[in-house]
């Protein structure tokens, strides 16, 4: 990666659009520079007119003077800096936009690298450093630039040999400086790894604390977070004395910068060839000189940081999702649903689902079965276009999946699962997912079809009842009513279901299945389940085991055929129910 030729076009990228903010802050930008040069020169003024006995009248005029600059400087840095981190948030926020956006494109095999806590600290606290990039480099770092130009330029007018020992000087301490960045850029890049790491560990234990806890694993736990804080702390520590040699750098810096100019203004001076009051206006130039170059030690800390975290973002940036999207889109409502000789395996050499073939016609519904791991949700996985796949085809009317677009695609496959995922919203945020497309008139006669009135009456506010954790607000059971109602708004042709009643005790379960009758009608469907009652509108069964198909057909038929699989499936839970039935009305 050039990262050079990156940042310039990376931070041009996000200026494009924003010209009329720019110009006002190239405004005050170059007003508060400008005012710095000013201001000293009004003090230089004042001494010298002092000393040659100037009216009273004339000292106390250039003294308001001097006082307007001061006040002009100090409001034009507040401008400056107001504007400048307005404009600085908002090309952050419209980058996280950007970032969020291709992160949700990625297939599931790059999400599953990182934990939940690495991409958050992305999305976030990596993401802001376009931020700290932009106004650090941009305005503090290119704004001292050109101060340190201005008053090199007036030190000249001033005299000649200042100037030439100030420039040489601050060559050689931004070439100290440019030095000691090089080398600690590397270090920054680990230090913010390691801390990624060691949130994501965090966000694991503290999702996972009920486990933990209830199976007694804290110490394997406490010994993995300590070696992730030694992580951190190992990559952390080369970082911060980077940082401490900087600092000692610039110290030494500072005293050859006062020494340098003090004593040549005083030689100067000594032989009649500059003023006193020149010789103040070379030591305050001499620390305006100097201000830069100790904002470029204080920020290169954070620059570092921020680069650091850009990198990182532009790594996920750079990744490319294996899914790539086709350019063809399907109109039709009725959709024949053609899989063939589709195999596919998370890792190479080690298929999950092998060679299997079915076809699905508009309206038909399949039921799916099998032992945990036979392949199931791999199979409902890859019809909803989650996982790439290389052998086999999956056809929507004849029309491969590879060659519709994304969005097509999802309007016309509509995959459910158990596990819902809620938001911090209200009950129609949650419902709609934002989509303002649907009116409460629509969602209050989605519930009303589906028969879920009576369900809907709990929620004290209705569609304006707040869900602010999911699992303090809603069961499993009702997590899935919502799922299915977003589900019957989206109004797919082809609906996949896996497992969503499996966790629900009966009574719920039926007012899902009742909520499912309704969802199904007119649609192809496909439902993985373990329990018989989650497949009473199948038409036919599919039956896998070790990724293969080991039984297919009419599910009338698979249920009287006695030497199948099927059949013996639904003996076996008919006779577990039987015996838990048994058991309550022994209790």
């Amino acid at each position: 990666m050039k990262n050079k030729k990156y940042f310039g076009s990376f931070v041009m990228k996000y200026l494009k659009g924003q010209r009329k903010t720019m110009i006002l802050l190239a405004v005050f930008f170059i007003a508060n520079i400008m005012l710095q040069i000013i201001a000293p020169q009004m003090l230089s003024n004042f001494i010298d007119s002092a000393k040659m006995g100037k009216t009273l009248g004339y000292i106390s005029m250039i003294v308001l003077i001097y006082l307007g600059t001061i006040i002009l400087k100090m409001a034009s840095g507040v401008c400056e800096s107001y504007f400048a981190q307005r404009f600085g948030w908002k090309i952050t926020n419209s980058f996280r936009k950007d970032v969020l956006a291709h992160f949700l494109k990625i297939d599931m095999e790059h999400h599953e690298r990182w934990t939940s806590g690495e991409v958050i600290t992305r999305l976030d606290e990596d993401v802001e450093g376009l931020f700290t990039y932009f106004y650090l480099l941009i305005f503090k770092m290119v704004g001292s630039t050109l101060l340190m130009a201005g008053v090199l330029i007036v030190l000249a007018l001033k005299n000649l040999v200042i100037a030439i020992a100030m420039f040489v000087f601050c060559i050689i301490a931004v070439w100290v400086f440019k030095t000691i960045q090089d080398f600690g850029g590397k270090l920054y890049v680990r230090r913010a790894a390691a801390i990624s790491k060691f949130n994501g560990i965090m966000k694991e234990r503290i999702d996972n604390v009920v486990e933990i806890r209830t199976n007694a694993a804290e110490e394997y736990y406490i010994h993995s977070l300590n070696e992730a804080m030694k992580k951190r702390f190992k990559e952390s520590l080369p970082a911060g004395m980077m940082y401490s040699r900087l600092w000692s750098a610039s110290t030494v810096l500072d005293a050859v910068a006062t020494v340098l100019s003090l004593g040549i203004a005083v030689v100067l001076w000594d032989k009649g060839f500059i003023s006193l009051g020149t010789v103040y206006l070379i030591h305050t130039y001499t620390e305006l000189i100097y201000y830069p170059l100790q904002d470029f030690r204080n920020y290169l800390k954070s620059l570092q940081e921020a680069k650091a975290g850009l990198i990182r973002v532009r790594e996920m940036l750079d990744i490319e999702s294996s899914i790539a999207e086709g350019t063809r889109e399907i109109d039709d409502r009725d959709i024949t649903l053609t899989v063939r000789d589709l195999s596919f395996g998370y890792f190479e050499n080690n298929d999950v689902i092998n060679d299997i073939c079915f076809e699905l016609k508009p309206g038909e519904r399949l039921g799916v079965m099998g032992e945990t791991g036979s392949g199931k949700t791999t199979l409902a996985k890859l019809l909803a276009r989650l996982y790439e796949f290389e052998r086999g085809e999956i056809l929507l009317n004849g029309v491969s999946v590879k060659a519709l677009k994304g969005e097509n695609l999802r309007d016309i496959i509509a995959y459910c699962t158990q596990d819902v995922q809620f938001l911090h919203g209200t009950l129609r945020d949650n419902i709609t997912l934002y989509n303002e497309e649907f009116s409460d008139g629509v969602i209050h006669n989605a519930i009303k079809q589906m028969g879920l009135e009576q369900w809907f009456e709990k929620f004290p506010k209705g569609l304006d009842t707040y869900l602010e954790m999911a699992e303090n607000n809603l069961s499993a059971g009702e997590a899935q009513l919502i799922s299915i109602i977003r589900l019957f708004l989206k109004d797919p042709s082809i609906v996949i279901l896996d497992e969503i009643s499996s966790r629900l005790d009966f009574v719920t379960e039926q007012r899902i299945l009742y909520a499912l009758d309704v969802l199904t009608q007119n649609r192809t469907v496909i439902t993985i389940a373990h329990k018989l009652s989650a497949l009473r509108w199948t038409d036919n069964i599919m039956i896998l085991n070790d990724g293969r198909i080991v039984e297919y057909g009419r599910k009338e038929e698979l249920e009287k055929d006695e030497s199948g699989r099927f059949y013996s499936m639904c003996k076996a839970m008919e006779t577990s129910m039987e015996v838990r039935i048994d058991e309550k009305n022994r209790v």
